[in-house]
């Protein structure tokens, strides 16, 4: 079977020293997992998105996968400054798995 690492970046916005500049972006930040890259176990490009699903003030991270477009949910379990993912667990929609178009 053939992983794929997959490197996403979050930009950080908030109006701290580490705010970029208008018209500027910050270098990208790695996404860890427990410590590791966050891995999608697929081939593709998938599609984060970020915000909050609990209700925790903590924003979360959504990312789709290219196979079966399913889409994983990483709680934030620090904080917005710094972040801390875990585990993931798979959305949902009427107690179905969520899906979205892939291909």
């Amino acid at each position: 079977m053939k992983y794929s690492w997959m490197s996403l970046a979050i930009l950080v916005t908030t109006g701290s020293a580490w705010a970029a500049e208008p018209g500027e972006l910050l270098p990208p930040v790695p996404i860890q997992v427990n410590g590791r890259p966050l891995d999608v176990e697929r081939d593709g490009h998938a599609a984060p998105f970020v915000g909050d699903f609990d209700g925790d003030g903590a924003r979360d991270l959504l990312v789709g996968q290219f196979h079966e477009g399913r889409l994983r949910i990483y709680r934030n379990m620090g904080t917005n400054r710094e972040p801390k993912f875990t585990s993931y667990t798979w959305f949902e929609a009427g107690g179905m798995p969520g899906r979205v178009p892939e291909g």
